[in-house]
């Protein structure tokens, strides 16, 4: 039996994965903002433990409790897309709220968990970015404006912090990978649940149907986040949802980026956490 820890488990592919992994007799914790909507979801079979990942002190209070369980697993799944955020909102640290959720959480989480993940025997931990960098070859680090003023719109957001996690999981690796077996899963578009569907603008919901029929079930890709949680040690750092090697996205390639970010990361979310930077 392995403890893993997964953060928003309530729906979508963190809701199948963490039920495989109950399922499949592993303790698992899930690192939910929601409680009563995740006990719905997973029942008695996973530990909930209320977590926002936007909060660095809410984040910090579920990484005691993870340790407390000693946590040899973590998936860092939760993120936000709200097409219909359409101002900057900020955290209550003052980050720029997908900053904040999809990038600063995660990386905290990670810092804090690390010493515990590193003496598990197969201590793991997963981070999750998305396909959709493919498309943006130029894509980089707006160093200047890491919270958003500016230039937020909710896609650019969204992809900035996607990319900051694939140069978080390979700084990780390059500094913890002797200990802990890090990997960064590319998923690919992933079909929404119907709720989550129905709480977008109509436009959205008219724009994004053809693509939500063609895109993969949730199920799909959570045999991804079983298999790097679980399963055989993936052959490079960030990998597809078949665990292929895919190639890291130019300005990540570059580590004096990639040590740049880790520096900025670890000034926002605290400066005696030293493991991402």
């Amino acid at each position: 039996m392995t403890t893993v820890a997964i953060t928003g488990a309530s729906s979508g592919i963190g809701l199948r994965a963490a039920r495989r992994l109950a399922e499949e007799g592993h303790h698992v914790l899930a690192l939910c903002r929601n409680v009563e909507r995740s006990r719905a979801a997973l029942g008695d079979q996973v530990e909930i433990v209320e977590t926002h990942m936007e909060d660095l002190d809410s984040v910090r209070g579920a990484a005691e409790r993870a340790k407390q369980a000693g946590v040899e697993v973590l998936i860092n799944n939760a993120a936000i897309f709200d097409m219909g955020l359409k101002r900057r909102t900020l955290s209550p640290q003052g980050h720029e709220l997908v900053w904040a959720t999809n990038h600063l959480g995660p990386s905290a989480l990670a810092a804090e968990l690390i010493d515990t993940l590193a003496a598990a025997p197969d201590g793991r931990v997963v981070f999750i970015a998305s396909k959709g960098l493919v498309a943006m070859p130029r894509i980089r680090i707006r160093w200047d404006r890491l919270d958003g003023e500016g230039w937020y719109t909710p896609t650019r957001a969204y992809y900035h912090a996607k990319l900051a996690q694939v140069m978080t999981a390979e700084t990780l690796h390059e500094r913890h990978g002797d200990a802990v077996t890090v990997s960064c899963l590319r998923v690919p578009a992933v079909r929404l649940d119907p709720a989550k569907l129905a709480a977008q603008p109509r436009l959205q919901r008219a724009l994004y149907a053809p693509k939500n029929r063609a895109a993969a079930a949730p199920a799909q890709v959570a045999d991804a986040y079983v298999r790097l949680a679980v399963g055989p040690e993936p052959d490079a750092v960030y990998v597809d949802e078949r665990g292929a090697a895919c190639p890291v996205p130019r300005f990540a390639r570059d580590r004096a980026n990639r040590e740049r970010l880790a520096a900025a990361t670890r000034a926002a979310i605290a400066p005696e956490t030293g493991a991402v930077g």
